[in-house]
């Protein structure tokens, strides 16, 4: 396989990851991006304690529990926050 043909298997390669980037980032605005979407969200924020501590002095597995928690809103955020047109080739 030559070079010419091994950047087009990389250019092929970084388009299917932006296309699922892309599909991803729009499947997340179209969930949360309604008005329903909206109040789901702040339910979620709040039950995942979004903005609260979720340090527990009495008990270590409580405080790794609601990191876990916390994890899934931060996600959801990650992908509601994500400029695709940002996306470069690196």
């Amino acid at each position: 396989m030559d070079e010419q043909e091994q950047e087009q298997l990389k250019q092929e390669d970084w388009e299917r990851y932006r296309n699922k980037l892309t599909q991803k980032n729009g499947d997340f605005v179209a969930t949360f991006g309604s008005e329903r979407g909206v109040r789901a969200l702040g339910y979620i924020s709040d039950f995942c304690l979004e903005h609260a501590c979720t340090f527990d002095e009495k008990s270590a597995r409580k405080t790794d529990f609601n990191q876990g928690a916390r994890s899934v809103i931060l996600e959801i955020r990650h992908w509601l926050d994500m400029d695709i047109s940002k996306l470069e080739k690196e």
